[in-house]
């Protein structure tokens, strides 16, 4: 009779650590696809930064840093400068008036990538390079926030255009193609996820 009454230790315990092994918890392990193109990325956009406002300092000392223009090609269509311009906003020059608070969101954009990262599933090697971009991008440009004396981020890629309309596509540098390229790519990533959890499980 008194055997009815003894209770299975660990049964619970058991049952949990079962239950938990088909989704590991969060880590930044196995996520060698995010930890690895950044740093080079973040090197490209500082040295390319360098290397294009040292050339116009030298070829155009004479103006100020803003007004310095150098024009690599014109194919009347399509025409491509190198420029030295300092950002105080945002990409594509939004919010010129925000450079402290943007400051603060790109801080906090560097953290939330982070944690976005140690939650997102070893296996998810695309969303990883992805993040990867993003950090990327968000890094260069706070470097040049808090190491410019303006806190103004170097853009110097400027191109302008008539096909199919005149056209002036505003300033930009590799942190912010980076940055462009891994939002999109994560939209896109995401908006699949969900479409693809939407549809009803074929029997």
């Amino acid at each position: 009779m008194s055997s009815q009454l003894t209770p299975v230790v660990g049964a619970p315990e058991a049952g949990n650590a079962a239950g938990r092994a088909g989704t590991p918890p969060p880590s930044f392990a196995g996520k060698l696809v995010f930890w690895f193109p950044w740093p080079f990325l973040v090197a490209l956009d500082l040295w390319s930064k360098a290397v294009a406002f040292g050339f116009l300092e030298r070829e155009y000392g004479f103006a100020l840093e803003h007004q310095r223009h150098h024009e690599v090609f014109d194919l009347g269509w399509l025409r491509f400068s190198l420029v030295s311009w300092g950002n105080p906003g945002t990409i594509w020059g939004l919010f010129p008036d925000g450079t402290v608070p943007l400051m603060v969101l790109r801080c906090g954009a560097i953290f939330g990538l982070l944690w976005f990262v140690r939650r997102t599933a070893s296996t998810a090697r695309l969303q990883l390079v992805v993040l990867s971009l993003i950090f990327a991008g968000a890094l260069g440009n706070l470097y040049d926030n808090f190491m410019r004396a303006d806190r103004t981020v170097r853009d110097f890629l400027h191109f302008q255009g008539t096909w199919p309309w005149q056209w002036d596509f505003p300033a930009f540098n590799v942190a912010d193609s980076c940055i462009t390229v891994g939002a999109i790519s994560l939209f896109l990533l995401l908006w699949r996820e969900d479409r693809a959890a939407g549809k009803p499980a074929v029997s």
